[in-house]
């Protein structure tokens, strides 16, 4: 795929998360028109594709989230001319597997913002090529998820995205629905790019309209990024999130977090918590942090 600079101007102008969610419906769509998931893995659900199928260099693709959406919505820089072409030839690279492809795609990213985002929009692309096909292209989707941590911070807010949203509004009446394999492999994804993904699960995690499940996904990802900051907002969450679930989820957190500080909230939670299932999960934690220690 190559841009001309008008074109490169249009697509990397628009808001961040559009563009990133888009290019993964575009990969849900590109096989043809109106087409859905039936089993349980991710479908896209479309009143009309047209004609075809949409591709994102369709115009008319990219549209504008609304500011009460989850993710980050901050503009990005466009890309320049030269940018433009460097990217349309590092991603040959890419699509040829060339040896050079990891060199290149490390020494692009750090040009600037735009270029990162850039890398970030096409690799989910490809992540969501491969989930639809995931029996037939599992050595595909193993590439994908480590190019996407390798790429890392850029693919953070629309990982958070798929996760915890049950559906994702695109143009008109049409939505990606993640389902339980999608959202296992972004908390895998999220966790192993680590610290460069804490800032962004901490933010969402402050909202006080998550439901449940978001909740539930966002404590298990900040435990698995290992990050000191996460430590305060897991506890915080063990002691006063109402529901069950999610306060047994913060505790097995803060077991993945690794901080010896978790075994007094923990021990607290196994006195005090109304709820047995928490206070087993946190007896638990507690234990592997004391194991932990003694090692």
């Amino acid at each position: 795929m190559c841009w001309t600079r008008d074109e490169a101007a249009a697509q990397w102008g628009a808001m961040r998360l559009p563009l990133l969610v888009c290019l993964l419906f575009a990969a849900a769509c590109a096989s043809g028109g109106k087409q859905q998931r039936d089993d349980s893995r991710s479908r896209a659900e479309s009143s009309s594709t047209g004609e075809g199928g949409v591709t994102a260099e369709q115009e008319g693709v990219f549209i504008a989230r609304g500011t009460d959406e989850v993710s980050d919505t901050r503009p990005v820089p466009k890309m320049t001319a030269e940018e433009v072409r460097e990217f349309n030839r590092i991603w040959e690279l890419f699509r040829r597997d060339d040896a050079a492809w990891p060199r290149e795609r490390d020494r692009f990213k750090r040009r600037s913002d735009a270029a990162g985002y850039a890398l970030a929009g096409h690799l989910l692309r490809f992540y969501m090529q491969a989930n639809v096909r995931r029996e037939t292209s599992a050595k595909a989707l193993v590439r994908a998820k480590d190019e996407i941590v390798a790429v890392g911070a850029p693919c953070v807010p629309p990982l958070i995205d798929l996760m915890i949203l049950d559906r994702i509004p695109l143009r008109e009446d049409t939505y990606f629905i993640p389902d339980d394999l999608t959202r296992q492999d972004c908390l895998e994804m999220l966790e192993r790019i680590g610290s460069s993904a804490a800032p962004e699960l901490l933010r969402v995690l402050k909202r006080k309209d998550l439901g449940i499940k978001a909740r539930r996904f966002l404590a298990l990802a900040l435990g698995g990024t290992r990050d000191p900051r996460a430590y305060d907002p897991l506890v915080a969450t063990l002691r006063g999130d109402p529901s069950w679930q999610v306060r047994a989820d913060a505790a097995t957190a803060l077991a993945s977090l690794g901080d010896p500080r978790a075994i007094e909230p923990l021990g607290q939670a196994v006195r005090e918590d109304p709820d047995p299932a928490v206070v087993k999960r946190a007896g638990k934690a507690r234990e592997e942090l004391r194991s932990a220690g003694r090692r």
